[in-house]
């Protein structure tokens, strides 16, 4: 049998790595929270089965698909995380500090740490970790993007349509990278990846996390069409089946990820740290970068129809607005780096969405940060060292 992995989170992406290192032979014990585990899992929570399926696209052909038996799925936090090698937190940015507040108490020494996606929740988790005086010895880290397209079918069943084809990674500090790595070898959720290569920091995982360059200015300069595609039939789309990437890209939503994109360069730039590198070109995909990250046969075909937003609560707004964006303002605003692109967005997004962003995001503070220097930000991730 392969190591004992701690799943937290019973959403499409926790459910598929629940059952695909199930079927590979790793023993995977899943937690949800309570108050949403019978409308997630449904009756997993009795069979503790989930059913593994779709094409799963990815360049090494490569698929496994089946009714796994998880050894454990429970809404009972202590019967998932002690013992457990790698802790895995799958969950919407939005919803990792409940989640780590659920954590903390059950961590043990020795045990990996791993976010996916990152979204600077490894920071958020340090900062939790240090204002309660939690001493124990954990190897901390996270990745630029999950490692699937994935969705749920219905509960306990789940539709993989591709593994991702480039993922970064970095343990906070980098110091620790290779003991966050090695935590990782054989590991199957990546047995269809191509790519796995190590980021420029934690900070740089945030950074080279495609969604919010992608969804934010997708997801705002289509929120028209979206809501009037609700109304049943309207512009041909059917309720619910908007798809930002089939309905809302065009080359002048292009270029304004590509201004996005700049813009977070400029601001890595101010840390001396590197981040994914795209060219011009890259843009003007129908799946804009996105399409980089899952390069897959006929992605275009499968990645295209995926539906999504379908209103402005909906987590291309509200987490890649609240979380990514936000934080991305955030650094910018403290190495005094100009950014009207994401600031204007930020601000239709709170129009938008009825929400302040700019006081409820994901900001320097939230990532325990923000008393510092650029400078010390820097050494803080690259070394471990608190001013």
């Amino acid at each position: 049998m392969g190591r004992v992995v701690a799943i937290l989170g019973g959403g499409a992406c926790a459910q598929t790595f629940a059952a695909d290192l199930s079927l590979a032979g790793w023993r995977a014990r899943l937690f949800e929270l309570p108050e949403f585990a019978p409308r997630s899992l449904g009756d997993a929570l009795e069979t503790h089965e989930i059913e593994l399926t779709g094409v799963q696209s990815n360049f090494r052909w490569f698929s496994r698909s089946g009714v796994a038996k998880v050894d454990v799925i429970s809404t009972d936090i202590s019967e998932v995380v002690p013992g457990a090698d790698l802790v895995i937190v799958a969950v919407p940015a939005i919803a990792h500090k409940v989640f780590f507040e659920k954590l903390i108490p059950y961590l043990e020494d020795g045990q990996v740490v791993s976010i996916f996606p990152d979204n600077f929740g490894s920071l958020v988790l340090s900062r939790m970790m240090r204002e309660r005086d939690v001493g124990v010895d954990i190897t901390l880290g996270g990745w630029s993007s999950m490692p699937y397209g994935t969705r749920v079918v219905e509960p306990g069943k789940v539709d993989c349509m591709t593994r991702i084809y480039r993922l970064r990674y970095d343990a906070l500090p980098s110091t620790d990278r290779e003991k966050f790595i090695a935590a990782f070898k054989g590991f199957p959720p990546f047995d269809g990846v191509s790519r796995i290569e190590p980021a420029d920091t934690v900070i740089g995982v945030g950074f080279s996390n495609p969604n919010p360059v992608v969804h934010v200015p997708g997801s705002i300069l289509s929120v028209g069409p979206m809501e009037v595609s609700e109304s049943e039939g309207t512009l041909g789309i059917p309720k619910g089946r908007f798809s930002m990437y089939k309905h809302g890209m065009a080359p002048s939503v292009s270029r304004v990820q590509l201004e996005f994109y700049r813009e977070l360069k400029k601001i890595a730039n101010a840390y001396g740290i590197k981040i994914t590198e795209y060219s011009e070109e890259q843009f003007f995909w129908k799946l804009s970068v996105m399409g980089v990250e899952y390069a897959c046969p006929f992605a275009e075909a499968l990645i295209t129809p995926i539906w999504g937003p379908t209103s402005v609560k909906h987590r291309y707004f509200i987490e890649d607005i609240g979380v990514g964006t936000v934080a991305f303002y955030s650094f910018a605003k403290k190495a005094g780096v100009d950014v009207p692109i994401i600031e204007s967005l930020i601000r239709l997004g709170c129009i938008i969405c009825q929400v302040d962003f700019f006081r409820e995001g994901r900001t320097l503070a939230e990532l325990g940060l923000e008393h510092m220097t650029v400078e010390q930000i820097v050494r803080f991730v690259r070394e471990g060292v608190l001013p």
